[in-house]
């Protein structure tokens, strides 16, 4: 196997991310409720319905099953190794990707030739994954 260019491992601090965004968003459509059950109560709440969505997004799960994930950028190609997957590994050669976009600020899409697309899930810095990635694919050609 060729020398990595870089590596990624599923982040804590992009998770963390993810939640803090899901309770500002939650908080955020409860603020008009402030006048008739208070500052705290809204608070409280925003966390419970926070908790309660998380578990009905199923993002404690998602976290666990992507935690040891790591994807591994070489000179022509992106591999994905899972010890918790079936599949095992799989490489994405760096032609097949046309386009990469972050989203939610904790993951990078990456669509590929065929039409179907790949998500680097909880990844820190999707921007600067995505920017790494693209080097990668110029200095291919």
């Amino acid at each position: 196997m060729t020398r990595p260019l870089a590596v990624w491992r599923a982040s804590p601090r992009a998770f963390v991310i993810r939640l803090a965004g899901l309770f500002v968003i939650t908080f955020v459509l409860l603020t008009p409720g402030w006048p008739w059950i208070g500052g705290g109560a809204t608070l409280a709440f925003a966390v419970v319905l926070t908790l309660a969505t998380m578990f009905a997004l199923d993002d404690f799960s998602q976290w666990r099953r992507h935690a040891r994930a790591t994807w591994t950028l070489t000179p022509t190609e992106l591999i994905y190794e899972n010890p918790v997957e079936e599949e095992g590994a799989y490489a994405l050669s760096l032609t097949e990707i046309t386009s990469m976009h972050p989203r939610f600020f904790t993951s990078l899409v990456l669509r590929l030739r065929g039409g179907t697309a790949v998500t680097m899930a909880y990844v820190d810095r999707p921007r600067a994954v995505r920017d790494r990635i693209r080097a990668a694919q110029e200095a291919a050609r």
